[in-house]
């Protein structure tokens, strides 16, 4: 037995050797395996070896056993998915083992076991290629379909898996003759596309990674503007066909479906098909029936489908799903295709049938069937298989609500129905179910012009809804999405403010004075544990919920109210804004004071509460519900002009930054963390006095415990500290409103963002 390099140079030399040996010798032959085992059946112009002949083939060990006297080895080259017996010498057969290349030599002749007709006794044995077996990942054994997913360099070696792709190229084979006998002409339309075809290709947009400067190409834009991976060649067929007439094409398609099941597929070939100057939907169901019917007839006789049998026999020990199908299903499938004419009814007679069939074993559908709902799976399996009896079924005339836009309309009553439908079907194959599915073009001018028009108003009205939820949302959504920001914007911040409230507090204890922020953070740290930079966050997240909720809620309802959300993205209304965000404050703070007089209390030094209960109760029980209102006029004082400063600047930073209106996180960040800034440098003045009178209960000084209201905070701040008192805490007020407005307005154009995604998707058809 001899060796030979693997390489192709070294390889190339030998093919050449045994191709002079085949010329000059007339009994020495290379036929392939399907040849030799079916050779009625093979399309290999070879003719059958006769008796004793010296033929050679080229191939893979499929498995080999090894006898005192004898050995044999199965041989498999892809072409059948039986192999050939190769019977052997054991010195022949050392080296060999399963998946090794070779090219064996011998004599053709009669075997005398079952299982096969002739074999192979070889006089001469080339290993091609050598095999590992230790770490060979194919073994005799079964091999289930997700381990096989990990080798995909060798999947397709197995009997089967090239069984599949021989079948499928001869079911492509079958098409396209029936298409060619038919004047259809056979096209490749692109599979990077601009057509956004039914709104599905964003998913796949073709992108690069780099950046060319010289040519200007963005680094997100390979062609300067939009592409995607197609999701349907539909709209590029229907320009062919007002040029060619009947086209047709069979190409990659990518969905990305929400599902990991085998009826969900990211990537899949789909055969498309359009017909010219076509006014009846039966003549499409017609063209679809012979299609099915010829391709299944051909396949029927085939080898591929014997062997396609065979294969589902020697298969039904590793079943793993009970709707695999056995032989005779599958031979009954076939039979069920090709008898006819397939049975085509209304979908309002299907749902009628559903709806009996229910009536009579309320346990049999898990989905109620429904005009208006569509049809489940398992509708559409009892209707193929009772309706059916074994055969495709057409169910025609659907609702136009469930149908895409350009499906043209039936005439009335052609749909049994007194709701509108379109002229269309879909075919429901057993088992399977939906297999095909076609309609009628909508191709009148005013139509198409309307729909055009509808689609666009559409656009504009969905995406200038992105301003501001009502009234195209519920109030609930605004009050989540406005929780969902003060939580996100108080939790975050809370050590800085922390430290505002000891840097405002008026005479505070020796062992709370601090010269900065970095020295405040380091001796709190040092002598109260940085544990106490969080306390009393409890009732920020208490009440910072409720208190957003209703915040943004009155912003949104009052902008709109005034017409901020009238006109372009481009348009400024800074009124609107202002008072929209007065509005907010004043309806939020009276929910928010109490909780920021706990908060506060919590936060100086020395405070003694364990909880925001504690605190609460204390406060109530010695100064009263007055205490946690005293400050609500400075409140306002401060929060009205803050909130209008802070909204006018948002609104104003967010326009131009921004002119597309779009949901942008950059955008959001940037013009809430200036416009917060801003207005809490101005304000603070406010935000000291207010500190002194959220404070006061826990002041040892009687003047500043008895202080009773804005002008008499002011007051005391001027006489003790001067002007200079008023801007206590700026650095740590500018530091801690910047980051929190930042946060808070990116996570509630976020949730409102994300609100209206879900609106959108819930009010676009299918």
């Amino acid at each position: 037995m001899k060796r030979w390099p693997t390489h192709r140079a070294s390889f190339s030399p030998f093919l050449n050797q045994l191709r002079s040996n085949v010329r000059r010798s007339s009994t020495v032959t290379r036929p392939n395996i399907a040849s030799l085992l079916h050779p009625t059946s093979s399309p290999s112009t070879t003719s059958k070896p006769s008796e004793g002949a010296t033929i050679s083939i080229n191939g893979f060990i499929r498995s080999v056993r090894q006898q005192k006297r004898v050995a044999f080895a199965a041989i498999g080259d892809g072409t059948t998915f039986e192999p050939l017996q190769v019977v052997m010498s054991p010195f022949l057969a050392e080296g060999l083992s399963i998946g090794t290349a070779v090219s064996i030599m011998g004599e053709w002749k009669a075997s005398p076991g079952k299982g096969q007709s002739h074999e192979l006794h070889a006089q001469r044995i080339y290993i091609l290629g050598e095999n590992d077996i230790e770490n060979y990942p194919l073994q005799k054994q079964y091999q289930p379909p997700q381990y096989l997913r990990t080798i995909p360099h060798l999947r397709s070696r197995t009997p089967f898996n090239s069984l599949l792709l021989r079948l499928r190229s001869q079911i492509i084979a079958r098409l396209t003759n029936f298409f060619a006998e038919r004047d259809f002409v056979q096209t490749h339309p692109p599979i990077m596309t601009s057509s956004d075809c039914e709104g599905a290709g964003e998913v796949f947009t073709i992108t690069t990674g780099r950046a060319n400067k010289e040519s200007g190409i963005s680094s997100t834009e390979f062609f300067r503007s939009p592409k995607y991976l197609t999701v349907s060649s539909q709209l590029h067929l229907e320009a062919f066909a007002q040029s060619l007439g009947n086209v047709w094409t069979l190409s990659p398609t990518f969905r990305a479906e929400k599902s990991d099941t085998p009826r969900h597929l990211s990537e899949f070939y789909m055969l498309e098909v359009e017909i010219a100057f076509q006014d009846k939907l039966s003549g499409i169901m017609d063209l679809v029936e012979d299609m099915l019917r010829d391709t299944v007839r051909h396949l029927q006789d085939s080898r591929a489908a014997n062997e396609l049998l065979l294969a589902r026999a020697q298969h039904l020990d590793h079943k793993v799903d009970e709707s695999e199908l056995i032989p005779y299903d599958l031979t009954q499938r076939w039979a069920g295709i090709i008898r006819g004419p397939w049975p085509r009814i209304t979908y309002a007679e299907a749902i009628h049938e559903l709806t009996e069939a229910l009536s009579s074993n309320p346990m049999l559908f898990g989905h109620e069937p429904s005009f208006s709902y569509g049809l489940h799976l398992e509708h559409e399996k009892y209707i193929a298989e009772k309706i059916g009896k074994g055969s495709p079924v057409f169910v025609t005339n659907y609702p136009s609500a469930l149908k895409p836009f350009y499906m043209a309309p039936d005439e009335p009553g052609q749909g049994d129905s007194i709701e509108p439908t379109v002229a269309c079907f879909d075919l429901l194959v057993p088992e399977v179910c939906e297999l095909v599915g076609g309609s009628m073009r909508e191709h009148r001018y005013r139509p198409l012009e309307k729909i055009l028009s509808h689609s666009l108003d559409v656009t504009l009205s969905l995406n200038d809804s992105y301003e501001a939820l009502p009234p195209n949302y519920s109030l609930a959504a605004n009050m989540l999405a406005g929780a969902f920001a003060g939580i996100a914007e108080h939790s975050v911040m809370y050590p800085i403010d922390l430290l505002k409230t000891r840097l405002q507090v008026i005479n505070p204890s020796p062992t709370a004075v601090y010269s900065g922020v970095s020295n405040a953070i380091m001796t709190i740290s040092r002598v109260e544990g940085i544990r106490t930079l969080w306390r009393g966050l409890s009732s920020v997240v208490v009440g910072a919920g409720p208190a957003h909720a209703v915040y943004f809620a009155s912003y949104e309802t009052v902008k709109q109210a005034m017409g901020g959300n009238t006109g372009g993205k481009h348009e400024h209304h800074p009124l609107a804004a202002a008072v929209s965000g007065a509005a907010a404050t004043i309806t939020s703070d009276a929910l928010m004071n109490p909780f920021d007089v706990i908060k506060q209390r919590m936060q100086l030094h020395g405070s003694t509460y364990t909880s925001i209960a504690h605190c609460a109760r204390s406060v109530f029980r010695n100064e009263g519900v007055t205490a946690f209102y005293v400050s609500y006029p400075t409140t306002l004082t401060m929060t009205v002009p803050f909130t209008a400063l802070q909204f006018m600047a948002y609104e104003s930073l967010s326009k131009v930054m921004n002119p597309t209106g779009a949901f942008d996180p950059t955008t959001h960040c940037t013009a809430g963390g200036v416009a917060g800034g801003l207005a809490a440098g101005l304000t603070t003045p406010l935000d000291v006095i207010k500190t002194l009178l959220q404070t006061r209960g826990s002041s040892s000084e009687a003047e500043i415990r008895n202080c009773r209201g804005l002008w008499e905070a002011a007051q005391i701040i001027k006489r003790r500290d001067g002007y200079r008192g008023f801007w206590r805490g700026l650095k740590p007020r500018i530091i801690t409103t910047m980051p929190s407005t930042a946060i808070c307005w990116s996570a509630y154009e976020m949730a409102k963002a994300f609100f209206i995604a879900q609106d959108r998707a819930s009010r676009t058809p299918p």
